[in-house]
């Protein structure tokens, strides 16, 4: 009697991983977009406000550009690394740094910005700006918090924590500048 549960157990379970196996098999093709299906991405927000140079900005100089929307702020001093290493790879232009710290103290933008320069000894030509609305909307929850932003103003890739290579940071960067989003096919990247 033990030898036929066996027996019939051993028969389920080979069952279940034959059912299975199409699942974990690398080289599976993907199942077609049923007909009618749609994809969909997030847009990211509108935004405007002033640098740590006291001047006004807003999403519209970004329009069919990709760029880098980077969140911290002025007291995260780990987070210090990451930005460094972003502001290496993210060409002039193509890279905004927010602030989601709304308290008084945090709140000079020009102050964390020559801090910056200061810590990482170099100039940083990039606007600095205090916005903690977007960084709510955006849904920024633990810093650094970078969001890369393809030509379309779609969210491409998101990444949150320390970041320090290099290498990677550069092809994430070059897969959105090429990402384009079709609502029926989703993401392509052109060449």
């Amino acid at each position: 009697m033990a030898n036929q549960y066996l027996r019939a157990s051993f028969i389920a379970c080979l069952s279940m991983m034959l059912l299975v196996a199409g699942c974990t098999s690398p080289d599976a093709a993907p199942l077609p977009a049923e007909e009618g299906t749609t994809f969909s991405v997030e847009t990211f927000p509108a935004w405007n406000g002033t640098t740590h140079l006291n001047e006004s900005i807003n999403h519209s100089a970004w329009n069919n550009i990709p760029y880098m929307a980077y969140f911290s702020t002025p007291w995260c001093t780990h987070c210090e690394t990451t930005i460094n290493a972003y502001e290496q790879v993210i060409p002039a232009g193509h890279l905004v740094i927010f602030s989601k710290d709304a308290s008084e103290d945090y709140a000079n933008m020009s102050e964390w910005h020559e801090r910056l320069e200061e810590n990482l000894n170099r100039s940083i030509d990039r606007p600095v700006l205090l916005d903690p609305a977007l960084a709510d909307e955006v849904g920024v929850f633990g810093i650094p918090h970078a969001v890369y932003i393809n030509s379309q103003g779609y969210i491409h890739q998101v990444e949150i924590g320390k970041r320090e290579n290099l290498t990677a940071i550069q092809l994430t960067w070059e897969a959105t500048t090429t990402a384009v989003f079709d609502p029926l096919t989703g993401w392509n990247h052109s060449s």
